[in-house]
Parts: structure tokens; C-alpha cells; sequence
């Protein structure tokens, strides 16, 4: 009798593993981009959400063309590789009273950042609230006491400039 339960929860087993797992529907409803993606083994797909920042939100719409995604997420990069983020483990080193956290290349990278935003001038602000902080032009904008819908404009004159500085 044992051993004829354990076939019949095999084929069910089986089938689960080859229907790939859509996730809750609660995340359907928050206007992501989902796109379909296959994997390494045969018939299963996973699913990757293609808007994670502003920035991929604002060129999924083809509100910024691809140049200005390009610089945006070139600033992110450079400040990420500079430890611009919180760090989520610690140094497992041992600490040396008086030695810098930060390595020479982050220095470096952290320098190259404040310097592209002081080049900037006064559009660097957009450029850390949308670009480094992940938030909305338009909050930018009605915080500053301009029309929300500015926000974009000035987004997009920031990152073009952004652009021209690279040379992309």
C-alpha cells in the first residue's frame, strides 16, 4: 500500500516542478514590467521585474531615451562602486585605530562622483534624488515648489548634460 502512494505523488511532483511559479497576484498589481525569461533547464521560465529604480521606470515608459538611462545608470554605478550605499555585513578585518575604511579605489570613484555633480551645477540635485536616492522627478520638483510636471524636463536636460560629460 506504501508503495503505491509514493508512485502516485511522483507524476504530481513531476508536473510541479515543470510549471514555473507565478508569484502571488498582489505582485501583478503594481505596474512592473514582468518579463518572461527561460532558464538553463528545459520548459521552465522564471520571471524578472525589468523596473527596479526610477530610472528603468522612466525608460520602460520612453520617457528618457536610451543615451540618458545610459548616463543615469552609469552615476549609479560609479557611486555604488564608491560605497555609496549602506554597507549590510561589517569589515570581518581587524580594525587598526586610525586606518581608513574606504580602499584607494573607492576614494578614487568617490572623488570622480563629487566632481561629476559639481560639474553639473544646480541639476546635480535631480541627478542624486532620482539617479542615487530612487525617487521621482516629480517629487523633486513640487519639494523644490516648481510645477510637478517640470520635474521630467529638468530630469532629462540633467541627464543629457550627464551624457555630454561621459561623452555617450
Amino acid at each position: 500500500m506504501a508503495r503505491r502512494r509514493a508512485d502516485l505523488a511522483l507524476p504530481a511532483l513531476a508536473s510541479h516542478r515543470a510549471v514555473a511559479d507565478a508569484g502571488p497576484a498582489e505582485r501583478y498589481q503594481h505596474g512592473d514590467i514582468i518579463r518572461p525569461e527561460p532558464t538553463e533547464r528545459a520548459g521552465i521560465s522564471c520571471r524578472r521585474v525589468m523596473t527596479q529604480s526610477m530610472l528603468d521606470r522612466y525608460f520602460a515608459r520612453k520617457q528618457i531615451s536610451q543615451r540618458q538611462f545610459d548616463a543615469g545608470r552609469k552615476l549609479y554605478g560609479t557611486w555604488r562602486a564608491a560605497g555609496g550605499e549602506q554597507r549590510v555585513t561589517a569589515f570581518y578585518a581587524v580594525r587598526v585605530h586610525g586606518q581608513s575604511e574606504i580602499s584607494d579605489r573607492e576614494a578614487e570613484l568617490r572623488h570622480r562622483v563629487t566632481q561629476v555633480l559639481r560639474d553639473m551645477g544646480t541639476l546635480s540635485g535631480i541627478l542624486v534624488h532620482v539617479c542615487l536616492c530612487d525617487s521621482a522627478a516629480r517629487d523633486w520638483a513640487a519639494a523644490r515648489g516648481d510645477a510637478p510636471q517640470a520635474g521630467l524636463a529638468i530630469l532629462r536636460l540633467a541627464l543629457d548634460g550627464l551624457a555630454d560629460h561621459w561623452r555617450l
